[in-house]
């Protein structure tokens, strides 16, 4: 008898440190961390700015507008691991007050940065994104996620059947002189959409990441603006839409090609 009570006293004792041991963490996970994602507009060595006039691959320029869909936001870290970013869609846009489709007059707005949080800790080698909205949503703007909305002007019912997204939209004025003030300037009107062309950009970042902890992290990147048009006579093609597919494409091609580049981590 003494020796069975003997072995459930051990019993309840190893029991109860088994329990103890369930209910406490053997070390506390790091905290999930902050970015900065920055999409600085530049053209060429200069930076970018509305109602101004730049030589842009030859002529004359002057915008009064700069707006771009970014989505699918994803960070690849050393382990070849990849986070995706909830619900990420944002409108990046330098841009006078201008009447929408609807009449209504969006307002002047200059927006270059994206917060992003509960990025898990860790070191991170590159990021994806892509220039665009996915084809769920560009289908069926009754679809909301992020920021999307038909309320900001970036919606166009000629390109497709049903109403769909302008995924990037490039507007000012052109000429072939030295300023854009004669006669003889032409309206820019640079845009893409449709779903051939959503375009997902890869950037490996100079040096690793570390993201994790109270402090926020930063992307900077560059948007080149001169290299929107580059292969395209804007002078002979001012207006770019789906009327003009082929154009179009190329300009797409040069969101996910060359207008973008890492210019810091930090």
């Amino acid at each position: 008898m003494k020796t069975y009570s003997f072995i459930l006293f051990i019993s309840t004792i190893l029991f109860i440190s088994c329990r103890k041991d369930e209910v406490k963490p053997d070390a506390n996970p790091a905290a999930a961390g902050q970015l900065t994602l920055s999409f600085d507009a530049i053209l060429g060595t200069n930076d970018f700015a509305l109602n101004k006039d730049f030589i842009v691959n030859g002529k004359t320029c002057n915008f009064t507008q700069l707006r771009y869909w970014v989505s699918n936001v994803i960070l690849v870290n050393t382990k070849g691991e990849e986070f995706a970013v909830p619900n990420a869609y944002y409108l990046i846009e330098e841009n006078n007050a201008a009447a929408t489709n609807s009449d209504f007059i969006y307002p002047a707005n200059k927006r270059e940065d994206v917060k992003l949080s509960g990025i898990p800790a860790g070191t991170y080698k590159s990021i994806k994104f892509a220039i665009g909205v996915p084809e769920k949503y560009n289908n069926n703007l009754s679809l909301q996620a992020g920021e999307l909305s038909q309320l900001n002007g970036m919606t166009n019912v000629s390109w497709m059947w049903s109403t769909s997204y302008i995924f990037s939209s490039l507007k000012g004025k052109v000429a072939d002189g030295n300023t854009t003030s004669t006669a003889a300037a032409k309206e820019l009107k640079i845009e893409t959409g449709l779903n051939v062309n959503f375009k997902t950009i890869v950037l490996n970042l100079p040096s690793a990441l570390n993201i994790g902890g109270t402090s926020s992290s930063a992307i900077v990147l560059n948007t080149d603006v001169s290299k929107i048009t580059e292969g395209v006579d804007i002078m002979a093609t001012p207006t770019v839409g789906a009327s003009q597919a082929s154009v179009m494409s190329v300009v797409a091609g040069n969101y996910a090609a060359k207008v973008f580049t890492v210019k810091s981590v930090k």
